[in-house]
């Protein structure tokens, strides 16, 4: 015991450099990202019994370890409202663009094309017989067809652009969960002496950061030593006892689970044949859905996502529940393997003849889809032993997803509402009800064009880039369905001849007759055209809806901004380096370096005296 003091103060010089380290480490990452400030953990080391067996001598001090201040609290709170952040600027510049393209009020907008619509319907009211002013309404239509081309085609752009970005996103959680299954296998071993490996921490935790920003996340750090659990081991002695397992979820399924990391999966929405399908029939083709690695799927539909992930998904596949829904009313086995369906109560018939039907929460593909206009119902076939899997009862079925927001499907889909409902008012005098209009008169069908014939459609839609004529446009049982806002044009008959552009009514002498092109024009100002009232009101109700939805992103993404900034603001005060309180830490172990510095002179002075000068004469 003759030189513990030595031992003593040097333990001190070691404690100090120690702290030293650490704090010149904290220095050096005060502006690195994600760096969480650490601290020296120090404590007096066992004392020793005196030579007389009273009382106990200090032997100095150590530091027992080198721990990062972090709150998991705020981690946790960061990385909720992060996820929401990440969903809102997404929508945000989505709907931007969205609104951008309708471009309202604007001199290329809906209401003034629809105005020069009307403007040249009137120059026909007043000259009936006039090429010119015929050929003038036949451009305003053209006009008209193609600003609804138009805006569709680009929101179908938007919509692939969207799957693109779903494609992207996916392929960076992948990436991240891969990185978090290395770094937990590196810290694992790192600790496995009860070290902690703090920078790997940060770098895990920065990680989680990004993933939280593209989907919601929950983690985890389960400690699967029983022993500890128990409390066996407590104390900071056995903290190389401890088998800490980091699992991190996303939308409540595992991704990576400690040393294990699944990945997700995109799948083209195609049937067994590959052939593509549609969940919503205004979908492009080869739309992305996303699956485990295992086959299972990631619930794409889920309200509880959350993230950029779950803002492309609202976009691209939002529909406003407006999904197909039906009541199934009878089934039949064919004796041939298949099974036909029938189905009541369809909430939308502009189906594609094959795709994937959802009974019971069971999908099984459905081919040769057909409607019957006269009872109002559907019929489609199915494999019967896919059928036979299904719990029964079956009450009702669906198509695609019921997802909760307005994005491209459910623009594109009151697109298609206007052109059809527009289209048949024009063409029969229908409304959308198929009830007559009043003084509609029959619509142009029932108008005489300028060589005293009747029985010509205005609109019409394309197939193949050529316009349908009357005699193609009637023999279409689902004509005005398969009319959409992409492909609505004029008839082909209006297209190549003015002449057959309707103005008088029969009875009515030509060709200065005008009965028809009155009520034509007088169906601007019907105001049971659509729920919305007139046509201009049904557009105006799209842009306002739009308006209203992109100005509640716009507050949204600004709110969840400033919350996102204050716990990160937060989690700063607690984890991150005060350059002034580490100055003054510097200071601080540098008196104790010097201190225990000169407590070794001392001591070395004491013991040159004692053993070298005692007793000398």
């Amino acid at each position: 015991m003759g030189f513990l003091g030595f031992n003593t103060a040097t333990s001190g010089l070691f404690t100090a450099r120690t702290a030293l380290d650490v704090t010149s480490h904290n220095i050096s990452n005060a502006n690195t990202k994600g760096y969480s400030r650490q601290i020296a953990e120090q404590r007096a080391t066992n004392p020793l019994p005196t030579a007389t067996g009273k009382g106990m001598i200090g032997t100095g001090s150590e530091v027992y370890g080198i721990n990062q201040i972090r709150s998991f609290y705020l981690d946790t709170k960061y990385w909720s409202e992060n996820s929401i952040l990440g969903q809102y600027s997404v929508k945000k510049t989505q709907l931007s663009l969205i609104e951008s393209l309708f471009n309202e009020p604007s001199d290329s907008g809906f209401n003034v094309i629809f105005n020069n619509l009307f403007e040249a319907i009137n120059g026909v009211v007043n000259n009936a017989d006039s090429g010119e002013h015929r050929s003038a309404l036949k451009e305003a239509g053209v006009t008209l067809t193609e600003y609804f081309n138009s805006t569709a085609q680009h929101l179908k752009k938007y919509q692939r652009d969207l799957n693109f970005e779903i494609k992207t996103k996916v392929e960076e959680i992948n990436v991240i969960a891969r990185k978090i299954q290395s770094l937990n296998k590196q810290i694992f071993k790192y600790e496995m002496d009860g070290s902690k490996a703090n920078d790997l921490r940060d770098e895990r935790a920065k990680l989680v950061d990004q993933l939280s920003k593209i989907v919601n996340v929950e983690v985890e750090e389960i400690e699967t030593n029983p022993d500890v659990i128990s409390g066996k081991y407590s104390g900071v002695e056995y903290r190389d006892k401890s088998e800490k397992h980091f699992r991190v979820k996303i939308n409540g399924q595992i991704l990576v689970d400690h040393f294990y990391a699944t990945e997700l999966r995109l799948v083209p929405r195609e049937n067994s044949a590959g052939d593509d399908i549609k969940y919503n029939p205004e979908d492009i083709e080869g739309l992305y859905d996303i699956k485990w690695a295992n086959g299972l799927d990631f619930n794409i539909a889920d309200p509880n996502l959350g993230g950029e992930l779950k803002g492309y998904i609202d976009m691209r596949d939002g529909n406003n529940n407006q999904n197909f829904k039906g009541s199934l009313d009878s089934q039949l086995a064919t004796g041939t393997g298949t099974v036909i369906l029938t189905i009541s109560n369809p909430s939308r018939i502009d189906l594609d003849s094959k795709g994937i039907i959802t009974a019971n929460g069971y999908k099984i593909e459905y081919s040769n889809l057909n409607y019957d206009y006269a009872t109002n119902t559907i019929t489609l076939e199915i494999d019967e032993g896919r059928w036979n899997e299904v719990k029964k009862p079956v009450t009702d079925v669906e198509i695609g997803n019921a997802i909760e927001y307005k994005g491209i499907p459910y623009y594109l889909n009151r697109l298609n509402e206007f052109v059809r409902t527009f289209a048949r008012a024009v063409n029969e005098g229908k409304d959308r009800m198929g009830q007559d209009i009043e003084n509609m008169y029959g619509g142009h069908l029932n108008g005489i064009n300028l060589e005293g014939e009747k029985g010509y459609y205005f609109f019409a839609y394309k197939e193949n880039g050529e316009a349908k004529g009357r005699d193609d446009f009637a023999s279409e049982l689902l004509r005005y369905e398969k009319i959409t806002a992409e492909n609505f044009s004029l008839a082909k008959d209006i297209l190549e001849n003015v002449s057959n552009i309707a103005a008088a009514l029969d009875g009515q002498g030509l060709p200065s007759g005008n009965g028809f092109i009155e009520a034509f024009k007088a169906l601007r100002n019907n105001t049971h055209l659509f729920r919305e009232g007139t046509a201009d009101s049904y557009m105006n109700s799209i842009v306002s809806e739009l308006g209203i939805n992109a100005k509640q992103a716009n507050m949204f993404e600004k709110t969840q901004t400033n919350i996102t900034m204050a716990v990160e603001n937060q989690r700063t005060a607690v984890s991150g380096v005060d350059i002034n309180e580490e100055m003054v830490n510097m200071i601080q172990f540098q008196q104790m370096y010097n201190a225990a510095a000169k407590m070794i002179s001392v001591m070395d002075q004491i013991y040159d005296v004692t053993i070298n000068r005692m007793g000398v004469s």
